[in-house]
């Protein structure tokens, strides 16, 4: 019986791939019908590696099968009564196998396992059909066909997913810069402990929201506009006002010194001049008292709203002087210096404090823009046409109304009209021609734009401007805030409007708001220096973020005449 044994063997095997053809043809379309339903999906909500999941259905349908058909048991009795039924053997060899397991050995039985011996010889394999279900593979088929056609047409959840991704790489740049920044903060031998522990932990929580987002902007946003939130509190709004009266009344110190002041001059230097003029009292003159008096109320009166304690500290001790009790004066001036050094600690907090908002500010800028290029390109683009429909609507109005004005004999005016886009009717905006709606609006500072002027220099700012270019304005006159100086202005007369009769009604009006009076537009040389010398603190400061810093210096290098 071991020959009808290894026949069996071999004719299992078959009968296993057979079922297993027969089940994938009936079940194919069940995973295919998940991986369509998952595509599907993948078009409404935006799911990573969408092809891995449709995929997925199908990989465990394989595996499901494959393992059902090939590993569950099929014992050699089985075997023969499914070869005995398929190729109609009349139980022959089910009975043979069962005749040997009883240990039969009459006659009769002799001669039937030895019948089933020989048929056993004579069969292959093959003999076995491989059978299969055509109208559920029809089913797979369309199916088959959906999914491919789901896959060759755009998925609007790719913008979505492509987004996201930027998104984390915004947000593993952030998680970088805020490690750097927490290592500056820890290295800062300036701050305080209890300030320096603060702020690490309020980065280190933020860096572990930012490190568990998986790519949602508006998470990431608020998290960033909480800890933003969070520093502004901390924030003083008048440590600015604070260090630059502290830095004034140091250069004043070493101008009674007769050293030359500094720029930048340390708080630590003016505490030790408090310090040493506290020790020099007793041997001043009481006219050099009286001087010194003098100067320090002052410098009291300049701190006042900036940091009081320091100013009712300087006039106690003015006031001792004048009194002629150097003692007390020196008392005053020694914790008017400790109060200077206490103010120079709070604002080096204060610095640090603007730093760590300056980065987490760069980052909420980073993240907001990412994925954002290709919409921000598109709507550009939008907004080009639009401008170039508008400059051609504008020029044709324009040309229109210089004739009109010319026929009037208005030309003696520099056509007060428009050429191309040019609007005299208000002070210092005579606007250039060429593509000022794709271009945006220039500047009053020449070097700026890429247009030329040609104004006359030595004419108002309020006059007439005929230029071309894609920046606006027509002189080198900028707009000064109001400063609260008290100073005369200067009267500006503006033309009014001609009569049928050629005259110009002229209407006087009154108006009692602050600014009226004083000059508020000025050459820009004058503003110039000032500007640039608080871009320049505000640089050294590190009040603006790194990537921002280029672009402040070109921008007021471009400024120098």
């Amino acid at each position: 019986m071991d020959t009808l044994h290894t026949t069996l063997r071999s004719l299992g095997w078959r009968l296993r791939l057979g079922d297993l053809l027969l089940w994938m043809s009936r079940t194919l379309w069940l995973a295919l019908l998940v991986s369509l339903l998952i595509s599907l999906a993948g078009r409404f909500v935006p799911i990573e590696h969408l092809w891995r999941w449709a995929g997925l259905s199908l990989l465990l349908w394989t595996m499901g099968v494959a393992s059902f058909a090939l590993l569950r048991p099929m014992p050699p009795q089985r075997v023969a009564q499914r070869v005995d039924h398929q190729l109609e053997l009349r139980e022959r060899l089910a009975t043979a196998l069962e005749l040997d397991e009883r240990q039969a050995h009459d006659q009769l039985s002799e001669r039937q396992q030895e019948d089933a011996r020989l048929i056993a010889t004579s069969l292959k394999p093959a003999q076995l059909p491989l059978t299969y279900e055509r109208l559920p593979l029809l089913a797979a088929a369309a199916l088959l066909i959906l999914i491919c056609g789901l896959w060759l047409l755009p998925n609007p959840m790719d913008t979505v997913l492509a987004e996201r991704q930027e998104v984390r790489e915004a947000l593993a740049t952030a998680d970088e810069q805020l490690t750097e920044l927490a290592n500056e903060i820890s290295a800062d031998s300036e701050l305080s402990d209890e300030d320096r522990e603060q702020l690490l932990r309020e980065i280190q929580a933020l860096q572990a929201q930012l490190r568990a987002n998986q790519g949602e902007r508006q998470e990431a946003l608020a998290d960033l506009s909480a800890a933003e939130a969070q520093l502004r509190q901390r924030l003083d709004p008048n440590s600015d006002a604070r260090r630059a009266a502290l830095e004034q009344m140091a250069r004043n110190l070493a101008a009674l010194d007769g050293q030359p002041p500094a720029q930048r001059p340390s708080l630590e230097e003016a505490a030790n001049q408090l310090g040493e003029l506290a020790q020099q009292l007793e041997q001043m003159s009481p006219d050099e008292r009286q001087a010194l008096a003098e100067q320090l109320a002052q410098q009291a009166d300049q701190l006042a709203n900036s940091d009081p304690q320091t100013a009712q500290n300087l006039q106690n001790a003015a006031n001792a002087l004048q009194q002629g009790n150097p003692q007390a004066a020196a008392q005053q001036l020694q914790q008017a210096a400790d109060g200077v050094r206490e103010a120079q600690g709070q604002l080096n907090n204060q610095q640090t404090t603007q730093q760590s908002l300056a980065e987490l500010q760069n980052a909420r800028e980073q993240v907001a823009q990412a994925g954002q290029q290709q919409t921000g390109q598109g709507q550009q683009s939008q907004q080009s046409q639009q401008g170039q429909q508008g400059q051609q609507g504008q020029q044709g109005e324009g040309q229109q109304g210089q004739q009109g004005e010319g026929q009037q004999g208005q030309q003696g005016e520099g056509q007060q009209g428009q050429q191309g886009e040019g609007q005299q009717g208000q002070p210092g905006q005579g606007q250039s021609q060429g593509e000022q709606a794709g271009e945006g609006g220039g500047s009053n500072v020449p070097n700026l734009g890429e247009g030329q002027s040609n104004a006359n220099p030595g004419s108002n700012p309020n006059g007439n401007a005929n230029q071309q270019g894609s920046g606006t304005g027509s002189s080198d006159m900028v707009y000064q805030p109001f400063n609260p100086s008290n100073q005369a202005g200067t009267a500006e007369q503006v033309q009014g409007q001609q009569g049928q009769g050629g005259t110009t009604q002229d209407q006087q009006g009154q108006q009692n708001m602050p600014g009226v009076a004083n000059g508020s537009l000025v050459p820009y040389t004058n503003m110039l220096p000032e500007y640039a010398q608080s871009a320049r603190e505000a640089l050294d400061r590190g009040y603006i973020p790194n990537h921002r810093k280029d672009l402040v210096h070109d921008y007021f290098s471009r400024l120098t005449p």
